[in-house]
C-alpha cells in the first residue's frame, strides 16, 4: 500500500477564504469544511512536522514557529525540524529510486527498516532524539495467526494489540501513521474489519495513557511528601514560581529526578497556600467587620458626622486600641460599616422627623379645632357676632388655654381662624338678608324703617322672626350706605377735578387781574366748558383760588421791584423775572396738572392695592382652608369674599378688626 495521498482524494479539497481571510479546506463530496490543511494536502515533510511538537503559523506572511510543549517561538526553521526535512528528503529519493529501478526493471536495494511508508521512518527517528517512546518488552512467546484464524475477537484483539507493541505504537500515534506502519505485517489481518482493527487501536492507547497515568500518580504520590517537606523547609510562598524553586532546590535530588511531576506539586503546594491564605484573610475581615459593627454603635456618631470624624472616633476608641486586627484593618473595609451605620442611622432619622412632623400636625389641628370649638361657645353666648371686632373679641381669648395653645402654631392664626368664623356668619346673614330681600315686592331704600320693612315683609308674605328681620334690614342697610358712600367719594373726587380743570382755564382769559371781581368777570367766562359744568359755589371757589394767586405774585413782583437800584438792571430783572414767572407759572401748572394725575393716580393705586390685598388675604384663607380641609374632614367651604361693611376689609385695614 502506498502512502502517498490519492489523487482523486486530494482533487477533492479546495481552498477558501472566509470573511475575515482565513484559509480553510472543503471537501466537495462529503461537504467537510476543516481549518487545518488535509492530510491528503499535505507534503510528506508537513505530515512527518504534524507529529511533533512544533506548530507552523503565519505573520504578515512571514511563517514561524511555536513549541506546543515548552512554548518556545522561532522564526527560524528549529535544528530538530532541519534534521527532520533532511531526513524526509532522503526517505523520498530513496522511494523514488525504487519506483525508477521498478520502472526500468532494475533490481530494488533492501529498503531500509520502517520505511514502508512516507514519514513513518523519518518520524520514528525523530521521536527516537526528542521524545523517546515506549520500548516494547521482548515477548517469550510470539503470537501467530492460528490456520483457519482466531475463534474469537478477544484473541484476535491481543494479536493486533501484541502487533502494536511490537512496534513501539504508543498513545501519541495516530491512526493514519499506525496503520501506515503495521499493514504490511500479517497479524494485521488478525481482525477482520477496519472497525474492529480501530476500536483495538484506540483500547491500546487508552490502555497506555492509564498505565502512565497509574505510573506518574505513583511517583507523584511517592514524591509528594518528600517535595512537601521540601518545600516547607525553604519557605516556598503561594506567590512563588517553578523558576524560583529551580533557584532554590537545584541542589536537591528529588527535585532533579522529578522533572515532570515538580511543576504539579509545586503548583499543588502554592494552591493550597494560597487557599489558606485567602481563607485567613477573608475569617479576619469578617472578624474585623463584626467586631467594628459593634464597636460603631456604642460611640458618640451621630446622623451628622463626617467620616473624618468617625474615624478619628473610632481610632481613639479603647477597644479599637484593644484588638489588633482592626488596627490591620483595611481602610475600605471601615468605610463600607460606616456607610452601613450611618445609612441605617438617617433612616431612624428619617423616621424619627416624619413622626414628630405627623406629631406636630396633629397637635396643630387639635389646636385649631379646641380654638373652633371656643369660637362656637363666643358664639352661641352672643360673645361672637358678625359685627365683631377682634380688638373686642382678644380680651375674651387671652386667659383661655385653647387660645395660648394655638399660637406659634404652624397653619392658621387665630385671627385667621376667628376671620373665617365672623365671615360664615357674615356670609349667613348676608345669605337669609338675600333671600327676604328676593321675596319683597317693593326695593328697599336707605331711608326704609323697621315698621315699613315690616310692613313690606307682611305685604310680600315673607315669615320670619324680628331678630331676622332686623338682621336682614341692616345687611341690606350697610351694602346700600356703603354704596352710597362709594359714590359720594368718586363725586367729591370728580368735583375737585373740576375745579381744577375750571383754574386752567383761567390762567389763559385775557383781561382778568387780582383786583377783578367774580360778577365782573362772568361775562369773560360764563362761556368756558369748565365753568359750565360746575355748581355755581363750585365756580365762585374756582375763581376766588385763581385772584388769590393773582394777588401772590403781584405781591412778589412789587417786593421784587422795589429791591432793585439800578433801573436798567430792574428791567433787566423785570425782563429776566418776566420769563421767570412766565416758567414758573408754567412749571406750576404743569405741577398741578402732574398734582393732580399723580393725586388722581395714587387714589386708583390705592384702590387696586386694597382690591389685591382683598385678593391675597382671601387666596390665602382659601389656600389654607385647602390645606387643612382633608384633616378637618371637609367641614369648611370655600369663602366668598366679603361685601358687608360691618367686618369689611377696609376696616380691617385701618385697624378696625
Amino acid at each position: 500500500m502506498s502512502a502517498s495521498p490519492a489523487p482523486e482524494a486530494a482533487s477533492q479539497w479546495k481552498e477558501y477564504k472566509n470573511a475575515e481571510g482565513r484559509v480553510y479546506w472543503s471537501h466537495g463530496v462529503t461537504k467537510q469544511s476543516v481549518w487545518e490543511k488535509p492530510d491528503e494536502l499535505r507534503t510528506p515533510f508537513e505530515r512527518a512536522m504534524g507529529k511533533t511538537p512544533w506548530k507552523q503559523y503565519a505573520s504578515g506572511g512571514k511563517p514561524y514557529y511555536v513549541n506546543s510543549l515548552t512554548k518556545e517561538t522561532v522564526w527560524n526553521l528549529p535544528q530538530d525540524l532541519v534534521k527532520l526535512k533532511e531526513e524526509v528528503e532522503a526517505l523520498e529519493l530513496a522511494k523514488r529510486e525504487r519506483e525508477h529501478r521498478k520502472a526500468t526493471g532494475q533490481a530494488s536495494p533492501t529498503p531500509p527498516p520502517d520505511s514502508d511508508s512516507d514519514d513513518g521512518g523519518a518520524l520514528t527517528h525523530y521521536r527516537g532524539r526528542v521524545a523517546p517512546t515506549r520500548t516494547p518488552e521482548p515477548e517469550d512467546e510470539p503470537i501467530t495467526i492460528p490456520h483457519g484464524g482466531f475463534k474469537n475477537i478477544p484473541d484476535a484483539e491481543e494479536a493486533f494489540m501484541y502487533l502494536l507493541k511490537r512496534e513501539g505504537i504508543d498513545e501519541t500515534w495516530t491512526w493514519d501513521a499506525a496503520m501506515r506502519k503495521v499493514v504490511l505485517d500479517p497479524l494485521f489481518k488478525a481482525l477482520e474489519t477496519l472497525a474492529l482493527k480501530q476500536t483495538a487501536f484506540e483500547k491500546w492507547q487508552a490502555q497506555l495513557v492509564a498505565e502512565k497515568a497509574a505510573a506518574r500518580d505513583a511517583r507523584i504520590a511517592e514524591l509528594r511528601p518528600k517535595l512537601r517537606r521540601l518545600f516547607a523547609q525553604g519557605g516556598i510562598k503561594s506567590y512563588h514560581t517553578v523558576k524560583t524553586a529551580d533557584k532554590l532546590f537545584a541542589g536537591d535530588k528529588y527535585w532533579r529526578r522529578a522533572k515532570e511531576e515538580r511543576r504539579l506539586l509545586l503548583d499543588e503546594y502554592t494552591s493550597e497556600l494560597a487557599n489558606h491564605d485567602a481563607a485567613a484573610k477573608k475569617q479576619r475581615k469578617e472578624h474585623c467587620i463584626s467586631a467594628l459593627t459593634k464597636l460603631i454603635r456604642t460611640l458618640d456618631i451621630t446622623v451628622a458626622t463626617r467620616w473624618h470624624d468617625a474615624r478619628e472616633i473610632i481610632a481613639r476608641s479603647d477597644a479599637f486600641a484593644a484588638d489588633p486586627l482592626l488596627g490591620k484593618m483595611e481602610p475600605l473595609d471601615m468605610l463600607t460599616v460606616y456607610d452601613e451605620y450611618a445609612r441605617a442611622l438617617e433612616r431612624e432619622f428619617d423616621e424619627e422627623s416624619r413622626r414628630l412632623r405627623a406629631e406636630a400636625r396633629r397637635r396643630a389641628r387639635k389646636a385649631r379645632d379646641g380654638f373652633r370649638a371656643l369660637l362656637r361657645e363666643l358664639r352661641d353666648a352672643g360673645k361672637l357676632t358678625r359685627t365683631s371686632k377682634w380688638k373686642e373679641t382678644l380680651p375674651l381669648l387671652r386667659e383661655e388655654e385653647r387660645y395660648t395653645c394655638l399660637l406659634g402654631v404652624p397653619g392658621s392664626t387665630p385671627l385667621e381662624l376667628w376671620m373665617d368664623a365672623v365671615d360664615d356668619m357674615q356670609l349667613a346673614a348676608e345669605e337669609r338678608a338675600s333671600k327676604i330681600e328676593n321675596a319683597l315686592t317693593a326695593k328697599i331704600e336707605l331711608e326704609t324703617t323697621f315698621e315699613a320693612f315690616d310692613k313690606l315683609c307682611a305685604d310680600s308674605g315673607v315669615t320670619a322672626s324680628e331678630e331676622a328681620k332686623r338682621e336682614a334690614l341692616e345687611v341690606i342697610h350697610a351694602r346700600l350706605a356703603k354704596a352710597a358712600a362709594e359714590e359720594a367719594r368718586r363725586a367729591e373726587r370728580r368735583r375737585r377735578h373740576r375745579i381744577d380743570d375750571l383754574r386752567d382755564a383761567l390762567r389763559h382769559i385775557r383781561g382778568l387781574d387780582a383786583e377783578s371781581t367774580y360778577d365782573a368777570a362772568l361775562p369773560l367766562i360764563s362761556d368756558l366748558a369748565e365753568f359750565k359744568v360746575l355748581e355755581d359755589d363750585d365756580r365762585r371757589t374756582a375763581f376766588e383760588k385763581h385772584t388769590r394767586r393773582l394777588r401772590d405774585k403781584a405781591r412778589t413782583d412789587s417786593r421784587d421791584r422795589r429791591m432793585s437800584i439800578d433801573s436798567d438792571r430792574d428791567r433787566d430783572r423785570d425782563r429776566r423775572r418776566e420769563l421767570w414767572d412766565k416758567d414758573r407759572d408754567r412749571d406750576r401748572d404743569w405741577r398741578d396738572r402732574r398734582d393732580r394725575d399723580r393725586e388722581r393716580d395714587r387714589d386708583r393705586e390705592r384702590e387696586r392695592e386694597r382690591d389685591r390685598e382683598r385678593d391675597r388675604r382671601e387666596h390665602d384663607r382659601q389656600r389654607e382652608r385647602r390645606r387643612d380641609r382633608s384633616e378637618d374632614d371637609r367641614e369648611r367651604e370655600t369663602k366668598r369674599r366679603r361685601v358687608s361693611p360691618a367686618s369689611s376689609r377696609a376696616d380691617k385695614e385701618e385697624g378696625e378688626i
